[in-house]
């Protein structure tokens, strides 16, 4: 079944009065992938207010706040601008909504939305430490959808050529397969990556691999053993060799508040692939 409802979230949540430059690859992405799809694109945008504490702070303080929120909202409405022209350029019909609340509640809010979609695009934070990874957190723990991930300096167009999975048998990996499978049945190649911290442990993929090749003509299995038990290293140093056009897997292991607590593969890829990555939970 192809994706008909694209929704890309976008935020706009520094705390910084004078922000970093965002890329915009994550628009572009998704106005490509709706144009290839010919799909409707919801565009989510969160620009979240934030506060201070009305006692105690002098009035400078409370200016510096209206500046940034203020800031906020002209950067959500320039981008609401620009994705108009890009969409109308690209023959693609687009809708807007820009959610100014507290931190969580625009975060819900657009997770909530986003429901009725068939899949959201999300920028991975430009940096490690970001309040706009919190958007991300919300649409996999609260959508219900899956989630792709764009690299912020993303170049690689919307391409389907070789799809990589990252398969452990878990029941969020296989959702991640099925949410994936419109595009898996366009791979020219898929690989199967199995990653075992042990090498004397081999985590089976032949199952999955009969499984796609009633989809697709070229499957093929690689079993990939961890240096320093890093899986995340491992799986991101074979895809870039590889030059992989997307990545595939379930999203954490472990409950979430244990993953930001000691990490994780998921908080890994987020913070650092190189290449966009598919996530289901």
């Amino acid at each position: 079944m192809p994706f008909k409802s694209v929704c890309l979230g976008l935020s706009f949540g520094e705390v910084t009065p004078k922000p970093l430059e965002e890329s915009g690859a994550a628009e572009n992405y998704a106005i490509a992938f709706c144009a290839l799809e010919r799909a409707h694109l919801s565009v989510l945008i969160a620009a979240p207010i934030f506060r201070i504490p009305s006692a105690g702070f002098v009035p400078l303080a409370h200016a510096v706040v209206d500046e940034i929120n203020a800031e906020r909202r002209l950067r959500a409405e320039d981008a609401e601008k620009r994705i108009t022209t890009a969409a109308a350029t690209a023959g693609v019909t687009v809708e807007f909504q820009i959610v100014q609340q507290s931190y969580p509640a625009t975060n819900n809010s657009l997770a909530v939305a986003a429901r009725p979609s068939d899949i959201v695009i999300i920028s991975r934070p430009t940096y490690g430490f970001s309040l706009d990874s919190d958007l991300i957190s919300a649409m996999l723990f609260t959508s219900g959808r899956p989630v792709l991930v764009i690299p912020p300096y993303w170049d690689g167009g919307v391409e389907f050529d070789k799809i990589m999975i990252a398969w452990d048998g878990s029941a969020r990996a296989a959702r991640a397969v099925g949410d994936a499978l419109p595009l898996l049945t366009r791979a020219q190649q898929i690989e199967i990556l199995c990653v075992s911290p042990d090498a004397s442990k081999s985590i089976a993929g032949a199952d999955l691999a009969a499984h796609l090749s009633r989809h697709s003509k070229s499957v093929t299995v690689t079993e990939l053993q961890t240096e320093h038990r890093d899986v995340a290293k491992t799986l991101r140093d074979h895809a870039t060799m590889a030059r992989a056009s997307m990545l595939v897997m379930g999203a954490y292991a472990h409950p979430h508040l244990l993953q930001m607590v000691l990490g994780g593969v998921t908080s890994d890829m987020l913070t650092e692939a190189e290449l966009p990555v598919l996530l289901s939970y």
